[in-house]
């Protein structure tokens, strides 16, 4: 809106003895890929109960674009497919039966989520996607050895950060904050927490990243004072270790260039956008890096050119029209095109080219496996450019090819959305969208659950808004009786469903 097959041959120069070595490269010659269960959690638990393994767990969906991404990078790196072997790994598809039970069981709601399990389900940790993979097997070490749940963990660090061990920080500097609506459905609380880590940690480079995603999280708009003089000092230190540059990566793209943008104008923050500049460059030429993590990074530029209400130089948009050249030529599969190219379209997009980013997603019709996913973009486009029937067109041809029962309930609420948005006096054709969502859920029995749920609850106040603005009362009770009779279908979660019905 990330399972294959690779060689692999890792030399293990630095083991202490020379048979141990020579075990440990057997080892990890034999694991060439992942040995996933594949959507069956109750059982991969039970089997993690009889081996004495924690469970690792992927939630993901064969359309997102970061999920490909890990299927493309993380999956096929050959010391995160060792690790692996220390724990039951299961695959599980938001579209394959059950998913979204268990997504609702976990907490989990975004695609790609990657979470660690104790055997009787108890949550370990998540990792955030963005984890270097260099990082990744000391942390899966440290994680398949505890038996601490993080809800202790970071009651731990809320009640006193001062009791907090080697191995709690090793879990907590690598958890996914921005991507955990089960413990923090309220970013500001975690904000808050960051904050507090960021005091205590035991290292720079951690008072570092927790002092960052507390800005990210907690700053709006225009700085004060305070978070102008931490966003300083922070940027300050993370932009001159190449180490931190790339740890923190995705913050660096997406987070930072707006708290510079946020800083009285001057010295300071001129010389802060300089050096988040070259940042980028950096991440951009980090060979080790994932295609969408390169070509995002020119994002940065985009954002601080925009300060202000600026708009992006000629300079600028010939730095994105390359990077994103440079994406269609390197992204050889199509995992890798999957996961890069609709980012590439936006960056052209955002740096003011949107045909150019139009044609990237036409183009990709005819060489996606989930084409489905680029007409959505394409629609967002359409309206962007005040094209509304293009982009109701778009998100129509979008939810009549997607594929999978959560997808399509998903793809049918976009559609609906878009013909509320750009023509909401069409009372017919509002009433029509909306039939396909309840249509796709009617045919999701029991399915009522987590993002499918999150969802519909959300695209129901979006109805009730439209039929109170609109006169749209009749249609709304018309959709709503039909809803009331589905959710008597929806087992479990017939009561949660039904209260949409009362809204």
């Amino acid at each position: 809106m990330r399972s294959t097959t690779v060689a692999v041959a890792l030399a293990l120069a630095l083991a202490t003895a020379a048979c141990q070595n020579a075990g440990d490269q057997a080892e990890l010659a034999q694991a060439s890929e992942i040995a996933w269960r594949h959507g069956d959690v109750a059982d991969a638990l039970a089997e993690a109960k009889e081996a004495g393994k924690p469970v690792i767990l992927y939630w993901g969906a064969v359309w997102c674009p970061p999920c490909n991404q890990m299927k493309a990078t993380l999956f096929r790196d050959p010391e995160f497919i060792a690790e692996t072997q220390n724990f039951i790994p299961v695959y599980l598809d938001g579209d394959t039966e059950g998913a979204q039970r268990w997504g609702e069981q976990f907490g989990i709601s975004g695609y790609p989520t990657v979470i660690i399990l104790q055997p009787d389900g108890t949550e370990i940790t998540r990792i955030a996607s963005a984890t270097m993979a260099g990082e990744l097997p000391k942390l899966l070490e440290v994680a398949a050895k505890r038996t601490t749940s993080i809800e202790t963990l970071l009651a731990k660090a809320e009640n006193n950060t001062a009791n907090l061990d080697k191995e709690d920080w090793t879990i907590l500097g690598g958890f996914d904050w921005m991507n955990d609506p089960k413990h923090f459905s309220d970013l500001t609380k975690a904000g808050t927490l960051l904050g507090r880590l960021a005091q205590s940690a035991p290292t720079p480079e951690l008072k570092r990243r927790f002092g960052l995603l507390s800005l990210a999280v907690e700053a709006d708009g225009k700085l004060t004072e305070e978070q102008q003089a931490q966003t300083e000092r922070i940027l300050g230190g993370m932009l001159e270790v190449k180490s931190e540059i790339l740890a923190n990566r995705q913050e660096l793209t997406f987070y930072a260039p707006d708290l510079v943008n946020g800083m009285s104008p001057g010295e300071a923050r001129d010389r802060l956008a300089g050096e988040l500049v070259k940042a980028g460059d950096t991440i951009f030429a980090a060979d080790g890096l994932s295609l969408t993590d390169r070509v995002d990074a020119v994002n940065i530029d985009i954002t601080l050119a925009k300060a202000d209400g600026g708009k992006v130089p000629a300079d600028v948009l010939a730095k994105v029209r390359k990077r994103a050249k440079w994406a269609d030529a390197n992204a050889k599969d199509k995992q890798q095109r999957q996961s890069v190219m609709d980012d590439a379209a936006y960056r052209l997009k955002d740096a003011g080219d949107i045909e150019g980013g139009r044609k990237i997603l036409l183009a990709e019709l005819e060489k996606s496996e989930s084409p489905y996913y680029y007409m959505s973009s394409l629609a967002d486009f359409a309206e962007e450019q005040g094209k509304s029937a293009e982009a109701i067109d778009w998100a129509q041809k979008a939810y009549e090819a997607s594929q999978g029962p959560a997808t399509r309930v998903q793809w049918a609420i976009s559609w609906s959305g878009y013909v509320m948005r750009l023509t909401p006096q069409d009372k017919k054709a509002v009433e029509t969208s909306a039939q396909a969502v309840l249509g796709e859920l009617a045919k999701n029995q029991d399915g009522y659950f987590q993002r499918t749920r999150v969802k519909i609850d959300k695209w129901g106040k979006t109805l009730s808004e439209w039929a109170a603005a609109n006169g749209g009362s009749e249609v709304l009770d018309g959709l709503r009786t039909e809803m009331a009779e589905l959710c008597t279908r929806q087992g479990g979660q017939a009561d949660s469903c039904s209260s949409w019905a009362k809204a």
